[in-house]
């Protein structure tokens, strides 16, 4: 009986285990569409461009986009490159204040470029960035687009937009 009493704690041990590590797996990786809260959701490119306020070029290529159902908060992210010769049409559309050099250092931001399989804005030198707020159905939306030119002729831009308070 003891030996019967040990195979069914260990038995029961290994499950409860098994059912955490599930439920770990499951917090982390949400199902696209998912709606909860911190899950990616699916949506096109002209979704985030409209949340995010900013216009994606009709000559921009290599479009990469993403959209998180936050817990408060939403939050997505847009990366396109367009043709060097377009980027200030592109800035005139725009209502940043004004532009600077920075450094990216945006981690959640970061995160979501990752995510989305865009080049990484923190590891790009000479980098301009500019901010601005665009009223949003519940929250302003607060905007960040960062630009780096290319050496094929075209310059990178990163788009990030939270809901703020």
């Amino acid at each position: 009986m003891l030996i019967g009493g040990f195979t069914a704690l260990v038995v029961l041990v290994a499950a409860a285990v098994g059912g955490l590590y599930w439920l770990d797996y499951e917090s982390r990786h949400p199902e696209p569409d998912s709606g909860r809260p911190g899950a990616w959701m699916s949506t096109s490119a002209d979704e985030v461009s409209r949340f995010a306020h900013v216009g994606i070029p009709a000559a921009a290529i290599d479009i990469r986009w993403g959209y998180q159902n936050g817990f408060q908060d939403d939050f997505a992210v847009l990366a396109f490159r367009v043709p060097q010769a377009g980027l200030e049409d592109f800035k005139g559309t725009l209502t940043v204040s004004g532009w600077a050099e920075s450094r990216y250092v945006q981690g959640v931001d970061l995160a979501g470029f990752q995510h989305v399989g865009a080049p990484d804005p923190s590891s790009t030198l000479p980098l301009t960035c500019g901010d601005f707020y665009s009223p949003g159905p519940a929250k302003q939306i607060g905007t960040r687009v960062c630009l780096a030119a290319r050496d094929d002729g075209t310059s990178q831009v990163w788009v990030s937009a939270f809901q703020t308070s």
